[in-house]
């Protein structure tokens, strides 16, 4: 659809702004000569600026005698006007390099509120250590808002599990995390080295709100031994891992969950139990947008992580690599 003239001249500035410029500097400094001396410009040049000024907005804005320059009315009106524009422009321009600047020494980082709390706390304190001069803001958000905030440019990347592809985004695997059982402290599951899903599964699964991959994996080897999966209904709009926990210490059901994010403090409260072969295993990476470029901050927080995180029992405790 074509624009209309007067959409058109919304977008038009016909004044060259060095023009502008030296104007206000002639005005501001009272002389053609200290503005030329100020602007690093001869004489003639100035003056040249000046009348392709008055041409293109066809007034005269200044009268010049042999002993200074007086404005115009119609020069009092454009310096006015056009002295408080440009001041207002220079300190957005200002403010966007500097925005700038403190952006290419922060890292917005993507989680899950399971990593978020569990996994990237201490990642997060070895990396200021190592990069002092870096800010590390974390996101904890579900699933499916980590997704979109990566996608929007929100964070600069997330560390959580990611089931099934996502158009737009790039997956780096980092490890592979077993899940097991947590239940209540006394609870008859605990009798078994490894309980079988088959009788996990008789008791109400305590599962967060929101997409979860982990519930579609639970899902899926339910469906694939011909099991049928209860919901505990006091979990369905539970967002915090914690909570999940306290919930099976309660008795309020089970929970599957992956081992490294059992916190060790709660290991008093609650039984914990490997699940029977084959077993559940999620598998923790890097989040990024696909073809984006990381700020060196977000570059080097993403380079700490390959380094510090190891498969193992507890793959979020590493002391961390030699500083950057």
């Amino acid at each position: 659809m074509a624009a209309s003239v007067s959409e058109l001249e919304r977008y038009r500035f016909d004044v060259n702004l060095e023009d502008l410029q030296t104007f206000l500097a002639v005005t501001d400094l009272g002389s053609f000569s200290r503005a030329a001396e100020q602007l690093n410009l001869s004489q003639p040049a100035i003056s040249n600026r000046i009348r392709r000024l008055e041409e293109k907005i066809r007034t005269r804005l200044l009268n010049r005698t042999t002993r200074r320059v007086e404005l115009t009315p119609q020069g009092t009106r454009l310096y006015l006007q056009s002295s408080e524009t440009l001041a207002r422009l220079r300190i957005l321009l200002r403010e966007f390099t500097g925005e700038a600047a403190a952006r290419a020494r922060e890292v917005h980082v993507g989680a899950t509120m399971m990593v978020a709390s569990l996994g990237l706390p201490n990642l997060v304190r070895l990396f200021h250590a190592a990069q002092p001069g870096v800010r590390v803001a974390v996101h904890d958000l579900l699933a499916h808002e980590v997704i979109a905030e990566v996608l929007a440019g929100d964070c600069d990347l997330a560390v959580m599990s990611l089931g099934d592809p996502v158009p737009g985004i790039h997956y780096e695997p980092l490890f592979d995390d077993m899940c097991v059982v947590v239940t209540q402290r006394d609870h008859p599951l605990l009798r078994y080295d490894a309980a079988p899903l088959s009788e996990v599964l008789k008791e109400p699964l305590l599962t967060p709100k929101g997409l979860h991959d982990l519930t579609t994996a639970i899902n899926g080897e339910a469906n694939r031994q011909g099991l049928a999966v209860r919901l505990a209904p006091e979990s369905q709009e539970v967002r915090n891992t914690f909570t999940l926990l306290a919930m099976a210490a309660a008795g309020l059901g089970v929970c599957i969950h992956p081992s490294s994010f059992v916190p060790i403090e709660l290991k008093t409260t609650i039984g914990v139990v490997p699940l029977a072969a084959p077993g559940i295993v999620r598998t923790f990476g890097i989040v990024t947008a696909e073809g984006s470029e990381l700020s060196p901050a977000a570059a080097k927080f993403c380079d700490f992580i390959r380094a510090s995180v190891k498969p193992g029992p507890r793959p979020w405790d590493a002391d961390g690599p030699e500083p950057i």
